[in-house]
């Protein structure tokens, strides 16, 4: 991934930067790196030359003078509670000589600086307070005890030396990136309490960070009170692999990691074993039928309550065709009878020494066997490592009907550059073919990925003026963008090819089909051009971004910054998140491409029985 400049913020959605070099990817990371306050809004382009701005990224530490620089940080931090920015007079309006000039001037961010900072009834020092909320205030009052603090430790952080002013610099700079950015989907961030935070976090620290583990401890202490699982700092190491630019010595130790089983562990679940939060699409995990929300019990005996998470990773490592005996506990749900029973079936096939081949890739069938535990069945079956990563995107085609009929299969296992050539590829092959019925597009544990990637691919099922999604921010929860074919920025989406697919479209879900693919189904489906089977998907329409920290050296912050909404409104991390389905199926993919209907897991089935109906 190419960057140029210092980059400020670097988008992401469900927190992962998985998209390749290509044009796309490397003018939307330009494209989020220089600042631009043209209209009032939080864009950023690729045209604006870098400047220094209080909005969006604090460079400039306490230091003697931090009394006067806090009041304009706090300014600019709380200035959207009370004053909103006009554009200028309704288009068509007339203007007289002149006087345009004279308006840019007078609605230019510069002026309004100078507003807000200007004296109350023209005497007095200090920012005019009758322009901000009571809560906007107090945080103003509680950023001047801070810089106090900051002045009462000064010669006792002269003594620690230069190490101790960078790492407080930092601190405050991850707080700046905060308080400008951060969106609350709870609704509960509030400026006195994150001001408050700033003053007692470093105060816990007896007013010194001398070391960058004391940096890290830090920031990690600020970023949790915010109650956002998304939010969080992201030391070095993991920071490049987040942006996917590991130092060398890093690739061996990512090797590995990336043979194993493809689960994703939660915490220690309250009736023990630990919370799978998602298995990877296409791995061993999957195959075997393991879901988000199932109780992983032990892997080959070991209790996995028991175990740190390093000790976990080790124990689901290893070479690639070795086998781990996992035990676990399906979820109450109507998936969970699935996955017993393939394991009951597994069990039996391998008492009558049938054809390994029926058994999905990746699960064994040595030891399968369902057997009850308080009540509750426990699925015991040896699964086979392999390597992880996958395609972005696998297509089969699938024979129904007469001969020569047959639908167009797609699993989309996440959204990055790759995803969209592909899924282009398939639809430029496939749309014209008289004998595609249409398209079964399986998105079951998608994690998300790249968001512009989905609104991509999204563009190429879609009409000119649909709308795809829109993006709102800020405690007023205004809508900043609306996401539309047609009308997408060029900066980040030079080439798209327009429609290329009219055949009907079902698309599959989960309850681990979130973020990045959440939106590309509300999209589709908004629209009228696909339906919905399966089950509610995650329910995260969240966005983060990245914001490194001294380039990277200290790390960076993964920050939610905004929040998507379907085209019809639909808030998809509300109360009771998630896209519900048009149909109901629980099953889950058992490996392997389809390649008949009869190999094929039940959702397939009834998707393509769906699409028959319809043509």
């Amino acid at each position: 991934m190419h960057m140029i400049g210092r980059p400020t913020r670097i988008p992401c959605c469900n927190a992962k930067l998985v998209s390749g070099p290509n044009v796309r990817a490397a003018r939307l990371v330009q494209y989020a790196c220089f600042p631009d306050r043209k209209n009032n809004n939080l864009r950023t382009s690729l045209l604006e030359t870098p400047v220094p701005n209080s909005l969006a990224e604090y460079d400039v530490g306490c230091s003697p003078s931090f009394l006067r620089i806090a009041l304009r940080t706090a300014v600019a931090f709380v200035c959207s509670a009370a004053v909103t920015l006009s554009s200028g007079p309704e288009p068509g309006w007339g203007w007289p000589p002149g006087a345009r000039a004279e308006a840019a001037e007078a609605y230019s961010v510069a002026a309004y600086e100078r507003a807000v900072a200007g004296r109350r009834d023209g005497g007095g020092d200090g920012p005019n307070l009758a322009l901000f909320t009571e809560d906007a205030q107090k945080a103003m009052s509680r950023l001047l005890q801070y810089a106090r603090y900051v002045e009462s430790v000064s010669a006792s952080e002269q003594s620690c030396g230069p190490a101790c002013t960078e790492n407080r610099e930092m601190l405050e700079k991850a707080w700046q990136v905060v308080a400008s950015e951060h969106y609350s989907a709870s609704g509960v961030f509030s400026q006195r309490a994150w001001a408050d935070t700033l003053l007692e976090v470093l105060q816990s620290h007896d007013g010194l960070l001398p070391t960058k583990s004391d940096l890290q401890a830090a920031i990690s202490d600020m970023l949790s009170t915010l109650q956002d699982p998304y939010t969080e700092f992201l030391p070095p190491s993991a920071f490049r692999r987040a942006l996917r630019r590991p130092l060398p010595r890093e690739q061996s130790y990512l090797r590995a990691q990336y043979v194993g089983l493809g689960l994703e562990l939660g915490p220690v679940a309250p009736g023990g074993g630990r919370v799978v939060l998602a298995p990877l699409a296409g791995s061993p995990a999957e195959a075997a039928g393991i879901s988000r929300g199932d109780r992983l019990i032990s892997i080959d005996g070991t209790p996995v309550d028991q175990l740190e998470v390093e000790q976990l990773r080790g124990l689901m490592r290893g070479p690639a065709g070795s086998t781990a005996t996992l035990e676990w506990i399906p979820a109450p749900t109507a998936n969970a009878g699935a996955a017993a029973a393939a394991a009951a079936s597994a069990s039996v096939r391998s008492i009558a020494s049938t054809n390994r081949q029926s058994v999905p890739p990746g699960a064994t069938t040595a030891s399968a066997a369902v057997r009850l535990v308080s009540g509750a069945p426990h699925i015991i079956m040896d699964v086979e490592r392999r390597d992880l990563p996958q395609p972005a995107i696998k297509v089969s085609k699938v024979p129904m009907g007469p001969p020569g009929f047959y639908v167009t299969y797609v699993r989309l296992l996440y959204f990055g550059s790759e995803t969209t050539e592909g899924l282009e590829a398939v639809l430029r092959r496939n749309e014209g073919a008289p004998g595609n019925v249409g398209y079964i597009l399986d998105l079951r544990n998608n994690p998300g990925g790249v968001f512009e990637e989905a609104i991509a691919s999204a563009s190429m099922f879609l009409r000119r003026g649909d709308v795809i999604a829109k993006t709102i921010r800020g405690p007023e929860e205004v809508v900043d963008t609306v996401w539309q074919v047609g009308n997408l920025p060029y900066e980040v989406f030079p080439s798209l090819p327009g429609r290329l697919a009219s055949k009907p479209v079902v698309l599959l879900v989960n309850r681990s089909t979130a973020s990045a693919s959440e939106v590309f189904t509300g999209a589709l489906r908004d629209n009228g051009r696909a339906a919905l089977m399966g089950e509610r998907t995650f329910g995260k329409g969240l966005v983060q971004y990245y914001f490194p920290l001294r380039d990277g050296k200290d790390g960076g912050v993964r920050v939610t910054v905004a929040k998507y909404l379907t085209p019809s409104g639909y808030d998809i991390s509300g109360r009771g998140a998630g896209l519900a389905p048009d149909l109901a199926c629980a099953d889950y993919p058992h490996g392997g491409l389809p390649t008949s209907l009869q190999q094929s897991d039940r959702c397939i089935r009834q998707a393509a029985a769906l699409l028959a109906d319809k043509t």
